[in-house]
């Protein structure tokens, strides 16, 4: 999951990362601002691109400052409301892009640099990558190689962002801390942007990040409910037409990728862990809860393919689940397969008689699309 930029700028200069002076705005009013000017205007969305959708503006007075922020604040950008702007005094100097990232597959830390930095280093060609180990020294020593023809006057600054950024992947268990641009000049070098990536699943451990996440609940939606809830749902269109139940991730994918192939608009992501609902419907309420507050819902499709999990106790749970759910309006149909498919179909036939159940996917499809159209 990726932070808003102002989260990842907190997190950058609690461990020694120079950034420009800024305040967040939530209403517009651009008072007290810092430095002198001009100043940068920034949507606070968690995606990037946010300069060439519009999300970016120089403005030359505090005025112009909180005009652009009261005009971005309640729009839309990249599929995200704007509740926030992030106003900060305009850094200046060359641009260049430094990121460490976690590699997986080679269990250790990638260290990149470009002196192409800005909006268009996906098309520069320019970024260089080194392997180092899993230590903020050896990240360091690999950028002092690859910055060798850099000016000297800010080299040392820069190799001091390195290793601090190292050091905020490894201690935070980050995915990713990528600035770009990172301004460079004599004075030195400052991170002009933010991009922090975290792992939900080591916020447990993260007490700081988890902070983040919780306090800001409008911006951070699908994080919190999967750190409130236990389980993974993630909205991929607010104009879908139908609505997941779904458990197993790799599962869960295959039936949005079905869908979309199908020229269907599916809503969601979920994967609802059946396993963990210990006799409760109120998984599956939760989950029914936020399916029907979009207004463009036509159907939902459950699709459970159940393992440890008993069909006819999910079904007896789906059941209550859709009996105390007044806002489902639209039809539901179900996709069952496991063991314990025949006392589940018998259950739904006595509860929900109106109800597809079938273990055939493409049935399921059909009649989905049949209502759909």
């Amino acid at each position: 999951m990726m932070l808003i930029e102002a989260d990842g700028k907190a997190l950058f200069r609690e461990h020694g990362i120079p950034v420009p002076a800024g305040i967040v705005v939530a209403d517009g009013r651009a008072a007290d601002l810092p430095g002198s000017g001009p100043w940068i205007v920034k949507a606070q969305v968690p995606v990037g691109g946010r300069g060439k959708a519009g999300g970016i503006k120089k403005c030359a007075t505090p005025a112009q400052a909180g005009a652009a922020a009261a005009a971005m604040i309640g729009t839309r950008l990249k599929g995200h409301t704007v509740d926030a702007c992030l106003i900060e005094q305009a850094a200046t100097g060359q641009e260049r892009y430094l990121a460490v990232m976690v590699d997986a597959a080679n269990h250790e830390l990638r260290v990149i640099w470009s002196a192409a930095g800005g909006v268009e280093i996906e098309h520069s060609g320019a970024a260089e990558g080194r392997l180092c180990p899993l230590h903020p020294g050896a990240v360091a020593d690999a950028l002092a190689e690859m910055i060798a023809d850099e000016p000297e006057a800010w080299r040392s600054s820069a190799l001091s962002i390195g290793r601090h950024l190292a050091e905020m992947v490894l201690s935070k268990e980050l995915a990713l801390a990528e600035i770009n641009p990172l301004f460079v000049s004599a004075e030195g070098c400052l991170a002009g942007d933010a991009k922090v990536v975290v792992d939900l699943n080591a916020v447990p451990r993260q007490p700081r990040i988890a902070e983040l996440v919780a306090a800001r609940p409008g911006i951070y939606v699908d994080a919190n409910r999967k750190l409130k809830e236990g389980f993974d749902y993630v909205e991929l269109d607010p104009s879908g037409e139908i609505g997941l139940v779904t458990t197993g991730a790799g599962l869960s994918m295959m039936l949005i990728d079905e869908l979309t192939a199908r020229g269907a608009k599916p809503l969601n992501f979920c994967d609802i862990r059946t396993g963990q609902m210990r006799g409760s419907p109120a998984r599956l309420m939760r989950v029914l809860e936020w399916i029907t507050s979009r207004p463009s819902l036509k159907a939902v499709l459950v699709n459970i393919f159940a393992g440890i999990t008993d069909l006819g106790e999910f079904a007896g749970l789906l059941a209550t689940a859709i009996e105390q759910s007044p806002a489902l309006k639209v039809p539901v149909v179900a996709r069952l397969v496991g063991r314990g498919a025949a006392e589940a179909r018998r259950i739904l036939a006595e509860r929900q008689p109106g109800m597809l159940v079938t273990e055939d996917l493409d049935e399921a499809l059909v009649r989905i699309q049949e209502i759909v159209r």
